[in-house]
């Protein structure tokens, strides 16, 4: 993880509740723990994404970060079983593309990139559940 910025506590509730929200998601806890939250880790029931994957549970992690009046953020989904993994990111790390990227690396199959990316909506929950959506019904069935 690492994104710079401060933490908005009632963000991370909100973004809790989304995630929480999503059939395939089975449990949401505050990483490292309740009292330092800097980021959200849902585990992911394999049964319950198409196709299905398993038998260890995949994460998705969700940080969200504020500089400046700018959001900063990481939707990021990694499967143990397969070992692929995607995710946007609002971040510095690859200005050519934008402000906002996707990227996946699946090392089964050797297929990895980065492409821009960018999400109609601004406030945070609404950007996490767009992202989710993008990630349950296109992006694992493309990939896996």
């Amino acid at each position: 993880m690492g994104l710079s910025g401060t933490i908005d506590g009632s963000v991370y509730v909100g973004l809790r509740d989304v995630l929480h929200r999503q059939p395939a998601v089975t449990t949401v806890t505050y990483e490292p723990d309740s009292i330092v939250k800097q980021f959200l880790r849902a585990r992911v029931d394999p049964d319950r994404i198409e196709p299905p994957t398993g038998p260890d549970a995949p994460t998705l992690d969700v940080e969200w970060r504020f500089d400046d009046g700018t959001q900063y953020y990481r939707i990021h989904y990694a499967d143990p079983n397969t070992g692929f993994n995607c995710g946007w990111h609002r971040d510095e790390d690859h200005p050519d593309l934008g402000p906002v990227h996707f990227q996946y690396e699946h090392p089964g199959t050797g297929d990895s990139g980065r492409e821009s990316a960018q999400f109609s909506k601004m406030l945070p929950t609404e950007v996490l559940w767009t992202a989710l959506d993008r990630l349950f019904q296109k992006r694992i069935p493309r990939h896996h």
